[in-house]
């Protein structure tokens, strides 16, 4: 029993770590087409382009960067009063102590994607 159970984890690793080395050719092959040696064509299919920057543009890069490092301070604290939760071993103020963490973090991840939204909807239309 032990050594299916190895053998199984061990082939369900070899074929994940094969499916992501074998990913990377075939997606590498595919922006070949694209790339007949004129650097602007390539760079204007890719997406970029050779504009610059407005004010709103820079605001909205830095407003889009605190809200992806408030999202995983958020993510942490979930995980952090889950574990606390479950560490708990029947004492019912640390339980409490932790549901309320876990209801006060939701809410505040909730605000943030809120805001998030709010912010790339009115960049859009500034923009």
């Amino acid at each position: 029993m032990l050594k299916s159970l190895n053998l199984t984890k061990y082939l369900l690793s070899f074929i994940l770590i094969g499916g992501i080395l074998g990913a990377t050719p075939s997606l590498a092959l595919s922006l070949k087409d694209s790339f007949s040696g004129d650097l602007i064509g390539f760079a204007s299919q890719s997406g970029y382009t050779d504009q610059t920057k407005t004010p709103e543009d820079y605001i909205g890069m830095l407003l889009t960067g605190l809200f992806s490092v408030l999202g995983i301070i958020a993510i942490a604290l979930i995980i952090y009063s889950g574990f606390t939760w479950m560490t708990a071993r029947g004492n019912e103020s640390k339980v409490e102590k932790a549901k309320e963490n876990l209801i006060d973090v939701i809410i505040g991840l909730i605000f943030i994607i809120g805001s998030y939204a709010l912010t790339t909807f009115l960049l859009k239309i500034f923009s």
